[in-house]
């Protein structure tokens, strides 16, 4: 009976101290990947407060892990057991699922700022939503404007058609006079300029035809689009609507060009004949020979006569005006913007070998990727662009004291060049081009301004309806650049320009848009609205996340590189997962050694 007792009693215990010992286990792996995770490193959480660990390989992972849970399982107590074998079942670094994981951390260190932040932009959501706004108007913006330049381009292209037209008509009725006036130099200098005309009137039909093509494409491209925008959509299918006019009437014209191609071959073979019969390349021995002038007459007169179709642009100068504005736009912008007396940072670096340009970013990972998490995606975008300007300097934000290989780093994120000076241009370029797109909003709704650019359209087109209509979006955009180019002065000086204008803030006029007097005035700041670095923030809204996320590690790893020579981001682990095999024993079962595996996982 006590056997019997006993065994029962010793059982029962055994069973607790095998529970015992699955909890100490349990204990001891989750306190020894702790331990693990607290190796982060100090130098990435002292400059950005980003907790991440920072390993040599997958081996010195498990020997650490190892040796923490050996501390457990070599004390004296009712749980004597032996590590067998340590596996790294799986791991989560930085550049994962693009950059997800920086965004992560990001997040839960924002969330201890979003006091301070409630204060400085509480309406951050509000204002992804004017973003998102502002990119429907920036892609109507740019659709508008490409597609004014080369309907601008094809009108030019038929106006120099037309323009040969009439030197071939003005020179032939000059040869018939000199024919009738028998004046053999008149007759060789008209004849050369004439055939000059026709040799090169089929160059102009094929640029007439490349700039169609080209025309057709991009028509077909924008008529893809879908904005959400009701304005912008609106708008958009009036600018494809057009188009597709000109696309049509040029074709026709296109038809007639090609027909006369054959015509002028027939005209540049008679003008031959009529050239080899005045002996035009007879020796000097021959010059005696009697010329048959009427022979020269009937071939002249035989030539074909191609009337020109229209006169081009009814006011030239302004026409001009046009082109000397466009010609400026094209131009680098960045001194004319920047404060006079600015010295640009020559600061550069390679982009060999940094995250942006390693096997990860063509990985499939998507940032957007959600598993349940404390932040869902769009948080994570606001607290991400909430951190960017706390943590990266830009042009007008360089304070503080640590190294930075970079001076504009907040423009390195969105234009991703090697140089300071390059990726300053861009940005610029970028927040130009966003402020145009937001003027040309005004410029819609304003009747008047509308107006003022449909007679400027009139004025430089050749007189085709559907092209005026082309070229008055057109001129509407460079109206919004002009308007965006004194914003961006403002911006660049310290000031704050407001998102949507208004006419009290409407500063520049189309009479001095065109002479371009426009860039002559200072400009005033509004007192309120966004200053240059929150509009760096806006435009991150619209750029790609995977993209900016690798951009922030190359800043990351260059920066903490300047105290730390080997740090690298590739290997930074966010979170780990560690499967131990462990030997155990029985205390009151006389058994051999029973295996266990014991799993534990670790992150930040």
């Amino acid at each position: 009976t006590i056997i019997c007792v006993l065994s029962l009693v010793l059982g029962l215990v055994e069973s607790a101290r095998t529970a015992g010992a699955r909890l100490y286990l349990r204990m001891a792996s989750d306190s020894a990947v702790s331990s693990v995770m607290s190796y982060y490193n100090r130098n990435l959480w002292d400059r950005y407060q980003l907790l991440f660990l920072e390993y040599e390989s997958e081996a010195a992972i498990k020997e650490t892990f190892g040796r923490y849970l050996d501390f457990y399982l070599e004390q004296a107590n009712l749980y004597p057991a032996r590590r067998e074998n340590v596996t790294l079942s799986g791991m989560v670094c930085m550049m994962d699922d693009g950059g997800r994981w920086l965004e992560e951390e990001i997040a839960d260190y924002m969330k201890y700022r979003l006091p301070e932040l409630a204060v400085s932009g509480g309406g951050l959501l509000e204002e992804a939503e004017q973003v998102k706004k502002a990119g429907d108007f920036r892609t109507l913006y740019d659709t508008c404007r490409g597609s004014g330049r080369t309907v601008r381009k094809l009108e030019k292209t038929g106006q120099e058609i037309e323009k040969s037209l009439r030197t071939m008509e003005e020179t032939r009725e000059k040869l018939l006079d000199a024919a009738d006036e028998e004046r053999t130099a008149a007759f060789k200098r008209y004849a050369a300029s004439l055939k000059r005309e026709l040799k090169g009137f089929p160059g102009f039909v094929k640029r007439f035809q490349i700039e169609l093509e080209r025309l057709e494409t991009e028509n077909q491209k924008t008529e893809a689009e879908h904005l959400g925008d009701e304005t912008a959509s609106g708008t958009l299918g009036q600018e494809v609507s057009a188009c597709s006019e000109v696309i049509r009437s040029a074709k026709e014209r296109l038809t007639e060009y090609q027909q006369m191609e054959a015509r002028t071959e027939r005209n540049l073979e008679l003008l031959e004949e009529a050239c080899e019969l005045l002996d035009m390349e007879t020796d000097a021995e021959d010059e005696e020979k009697e010329t048959d002038w009427g022979q020269v007459s009937e071939y002249v007169e035989e030539m074909e006569n191609l009337e020109s179709m229209d006169s081009g642009p009814r006011d030239k100068k302004k026409a001009a005006s046009l082109d000397r504005l466009e010609e400026l736009f094209d131009r680098d912008l960045l001194e004319i913007l920047l404060p006079p007396g600015t010295e640009i940072s020559q600061n550069a670096v390679s982009l060999k070998e940094i995250p942006s340009a390693s096997k990860y970013q063509n990985d499939v990972g998507d940032p957007d990727i959600e598993d349940g998490g404390l932040l869902n995606a769009a948080s994570r975008q606001i607290a991400v662009n909430a951190y960017v300007p706390l943590y990266f300097s830009s042009f007008l934000k360089r304070e503080g004291s640590e190294p930075s290989v970079l001076k504009y780093e907040m423009e390195y994120l969105l234009a991703g060049k090697k140089s300071d000076r390059e990726n300053l241009k861009d940005a610029v370029n970028r927040v130009v081009t966003l402020r145009g797109a937001m003027n040309l909003l005004f410029l819609l709704n304003s009747p008047g301004k509308k107006a003022e650019a449909d007679d400027l359209a009139a004025a430089v087109s050749a007189g085709i309806v559907p092209a005026q209509m082309v070229l008055s979006f057109f001129i509407l955009t460079l109206w919004a650049f002009g308007e965006a180019v004194l914003d961006t002065k403002i911006l660049l000086a310290g000031g704050k320009i407001p998102f949507w204008k208004t006419e009290e803030t409407w500063k520049t006029s189309l009479s001095g848009l065109l002479d371009q007097s426009f860039l002559r005035e200072a400009g005033e700041n509004s007192g309120d609205g966004r200053t240059y670095t929150e509009y760096l923030g806006c435009l991150m809204f619209l750029m790609d996340r995977k993209t900016r996320n690798f951009r922030m590690m190359d800043l990351i790893q260059w920066n903490i590189r300047t105290g730390q020579a080997d740090f690298s981001v590739a290997d930074c682990a966010y979170q780990i997962e560690i499967e131990a095999e462990v030997l155990q024993k029985h205390m009151f079962f006389q058994k051999e050694e029973y295996k266990g595996t014991v799993y534990a996982a670790g992150s930040y």
